[in-house]
């Protein structure tokens, strides 16, 4: 069928529009793809592009590679009531298959803001089967280039682009790092920003206990949740185990990678995931 497009809004006609990417095919499994900071649908278009899984993309508002909207700085919450009222309209036109979230960093925050959102109005929460949270963050030390996004000037965001094109540990990391300024240079830096001060004040400096109760929270609206790491994780990754079963986070699964941050949203790796779930609920 190929890759069709479409959007959602608030009530308000002037409000900013949530717009996405989608591929339908007959798989049972709908994917609902989130976006990391500055970045947008077209991240996820390898896996579209396979054409062997229903996908759906979204681009918040903002972010969008051709620059549509000239918007004022979208906040947080706003982002939250658009998202879900999208998942919640692909629930309807697609019932009887099942809704898996699926967010890389940013977009795995907004996994487990959705959640706390859906607890708050559970008249909201659609039927999730599964989400899949791809390093999501655990507290503000996880959080490099929101920080460096944050602080910057936003007249000349340029300094904060070179500080974190410096910060490569590795070739590998250099040419990863790269591309992901290349994607976001030309995008409004009011809503980078905007975006980055939201999600750090929405995590505490340190500490996991935050990340825990939150990660119950999207085990709570969702039968399966996987949380998939990238190699730098590892720091990190027993101090996450403890606090999810602390707080109880039900049918929960970790798996540390080899990769880097951004190779998490490789095409075969996300298809990997996702087919490990069509395992899970066979």
């Amino acid at each position: 069928m190929g890759i069709t497009t479409g959007s959602v809004s608030t009530k308000d006609r002037l409000a900013p529009r949530l717009t996405y990417e989608e591929q339908r095919t007959e798989s049972k499994t709908l994917a609902i793809f989130l976006h990391g900071l500055g970045l947008d649908a077209r991240d996820y278009r390898g896996y579209l592009d396979r054409g062997d899984g229903h996908g759906v993309a979204l681009t918040l508002p903002g972010f969008e590679p051709d620059g549509v909207q000239s918007i004022p700085p979208v906040e947080l919450a706003t982002h939250v009531e658009l998202a879900s009222s999208l998942v919640r309209r692909i629930a309807v036109e697609n019932p009887g298959k099942r809704l898996a979230l699926v967010g890389f960093s940013l977009g795995a925050d907004m996994i487990l803001r959705l959640a706390e959102h859906w607890w708050d109005n559970p008249a909201e929460l659609p039927e999730i089967h599964s989400a899949v949270l791809l390093d999501p963050n655990v507290n503000q030390s996880t959080m490099t280039i929101s920080r460096l996004f944050a602080d910057a000037d936003p007249e000349d965001p340029v300094p904060a682009f070179t500080r974190l094109v410096s910060s490569a540990a590795d070739p590998g990391s250099l040419s990863a790092i790269c591309q992901y300024v290349a994607k976001i240079a030309k995008k409004d830096f009011a809503q980078l920003r905007q975006m980055s001060r939201d999600m750090i004040d929405y995590w505490d400096p340190a500490g996991y206990e935050q990340f825990g109760r939150r990660l119950a929270a999207v085990s709570g609206v969702a039968g399966q949740v996987r949380v998939v790491l990238s190699a730098p994780y590892v720091e990190h990754l027993d101090a996450m185990r403890a606090t999810a079963a602390e707080h109880g986070a039900r049918s929960t699964e970790f798996e540390l990678t080899g990769l880097d941050h951004f190779g998490l949203v490789n095409a075969d790796v996300l298809a990997e995931q996702l087919e490990h779930l069509e395992t899970q609920s066979s």
